[in-house]
């Protein structure tokens, strides 16, 4: 219990440092880094302060963590720099307040979104147990979810590379059976290392405290921000008939099913 709270203060640590740069110079450029960052920091001092570098199921859980999180962090920086911002901040960056807000909520997102993997790194006994079903079942849902992820954010990027699609919006690809695959990838591979980190542990109750983790990520991604780009997509190709067209005929997030 105490290295997850030394987590926890380390990870608010990093933010509110961060968040005075931020305020200092008014930029919004490496928020995404350090979230990527802190979440590589995080599960490492969990991961190395239990000692469990010797053991097969927390080293795997370990790497899909730091694969992910590096895999995101630098192409979210990538594509800040390259646009220029982030319009989310635009009215973000100049209000000390909002912006101390937001930085907090990436430390309560890093958190939340590692717990079952701490408390797994933690709690659960793995010093003699072999990778079972439900391990395999986890990991293999993190692999679909991270490809389908990795997928759409490549398929998004190329196409908004290309000047003649300027004014466009994408609509194929895996953005043709979902208008937010890669919040899909991302909901499904947090599910999946939720699974195995449960099927680690021997304690139910504990299981089921552990799940707020990928309900708080599915919350986050699959309701509060996916509103939030519906209804910037609408104000900005509402009169659009093909627009209008592909959201009738397109899940919002899991495809062919919502």
């Amino acid at each position: 219990m105490q290295l997850m709270i030394t987590v926890a203060i380390v990870d608010t640590c990093i933010q509110w440092f961060c968040f005075i740069i931020s305020a200092i110079f008014q930029t919004e450029k490496f928020f995404d880094l350090v979230g990527g960052l802190s979440f590589i920091t995080c599960v490492s001092l969990s991961f190395f302060g239990n000692d469990q570098s010797k053991f097969l199921i927390p080293l795997v859980q370990y790497c899909m963590v730091v694969v992910w999180a590096a895999r995101l962090g630098l192409f979210l920086m990538y594509r800040i720099w390259r646009d220029g911002k982030d319009r989310r901040f635009d009215d973000i960056k100049t209000n000390v307040a909002k912006l101390f807000v937001t930085w907090n909520f990436q430390a309560v997102w890093v958190f939340l979104t590692l717990f079952p993997t701490l408390t797994m790194f933690e709690w659960a006994d793995l010093d003699k147990k072999e990778p079972g079903f439900g391990e395999f079942i986890g990991w293999g849902i993190w692999l679909f979810g991270f490809v389908f992820e990795v997928t759409a954010d490549h398929q998004k990027l190329v196409f908004k590379e290309k000047p003649e699609n300027a004014r466009k919006f994408i609509k194929h690809g895996l953005w043709s059976i979902s208008r937010h695959p890669n919040y899909f990838g991302e909901i499904t591979l947090w599910w999946g290392l939720y699974i195995s980190s449960a099927s680690s542990m021997d304690n139910w109750t504990t299981c089921l405290i552990t799940a707020a983790g990928p309900c708080f990520v599915t919350f986050l991604l699959g309701v509060f921000s996916l509103r939030m780009l519906e209804t910037s997509s609408d104000e900005k190709y509402g009169q659009n008939v093909q627009y209008n067209e592909y959201k009738q005929k397109t899940s919002v997030l899991i495809p062919y099913i919502l």
